[in-house]
Formats: structure tokens, sequence, C-alpha cells
């Protein structure tokens, strides 16, 4: 929730025609491309063609020999489980894939949407951990994280990095006809 009232804010202060850099020195989607789609759903909300607020493409002449990798628009959702816990209620258990010789070590029970962590009384969870949904018929809101860039250690000898280029076409919290709206 920290990273997604950041990049708002940072969305919000920009100037139109300003370009916003998220990064993160994790490659963990739900620090990632779930707070920018959160974030550019934000600051469209009022939008109906998404064009407030949108993703950049990185420039090609920006770290050249850099190995890049596109953002992901999929991912699954875990949770810590107790092992001592026999009955596991929906979600796919990490449990279910190994073998006995890890008793005692820490389980990952996987979750494919928020409902079914919901039903599970998964700890702290949100909505916007998930990839966005889109209305299929509408398209609307559809965000194309493959445009936000993955750094990964072994491509380059260095640490693992996120970045997106968010910019800012018009004013966020403005109708179509220039109105604002909060």
């Amino acid at each position: 929730e920290l990273q997604k009232t950041i990049l708002k804010r940072a969305m919000k202060l920009l100037k139109v025609g300003g370009v916003v850099a998220y990064s993160t020195c994790s490659l963990n989607p739900i620090e990632d491309e779930a707070v920018v789609a959160s974030a550019l759903a934000w600051g469209n909300r009022f939008s109906e063609d998404n064009e407030v607020v949108g993703l950049l493409d990185w420039p090609d002449h920006a770290l050249p020999g850099f190995v890049r990798r596109p953002g992901v628009q999929t991912w699954r959702v875990a949770d810590y489980i107790d092992s001592s816990k026999t009955d596991i209620q929906g979600g796919k258990s990490s449990e279910d894939d190994e073998d006995d010789d890890m008793e005692g070590a820490p389980r990952l029970k996987w979750y494919d949407t928020f409902e079914e962590a919901e039903r599970s009384n998964m700890n702290h969870v949100r909505p916007s951990m998930w990839p966005p949904t889109y209305d299929d018929k509408h398209k609307k809101n559809s965000i194309d994280l493959k445009r936000c860039v993955r750094l990964w250690p072994q491509d380059n000898d260095t640490g693992g990095f996120f970045v997106a280029l968010i910019r800012k076409n018009k004013e966020i919290g403005t109708n179509e006809r220039g109105s604002r709206q909060e």
C-alpha cells in the first residue's frame, strides 16, 4: 500500500507531459507490476480512453548493452501456511508437490484469484495484488504491463531491478470534458 501511495502522489505532482520512473530492487510482481497497474487504474479512473497516465516503452538508447526483459502480465499470489495444519482449504499448496523431507520448513499456498485467497482467510489480502482483470467487451483499463522492464541479475551481473516509465498526459482527476473530479 505504501508503494502505491508514493507512486500515486508522484503521478499527481508530475506536470502534464512529464515522466516518472517507478523502480524497485525487487522482482516480485506484487511490488512491481501490481503497484503500476493499480496506480495507472487510479490515474485513469475518470477516463474513457485510458489516456490520462500511461506506460512508455523503454527507450532503445537507454542502457545499451543491458539485457532487458518485459514485465509480466500474469502471476499467482502465495501465502505462508502453518505446516502443522492438515486441513488446507482452497488454493494450491506447495505441500502437494514436495516430499516429506522438508518437514518443518515453511510452506506456501498459491492463489490464482483474490476470491480464493479471501475464502481461505489469507491475511493482508488486497484485490490489487493480482493481475488486473479486464472487461473483454470494452477493453477498458487495459494495461500493457509488458512495457515495464525487468533487469535480471544473471543477465547483467547486477542485482535484480524493475522499472516502469509512466507519462502523465492530462491532469489526473478530470473527466473527458476537463472538469475536476475527486
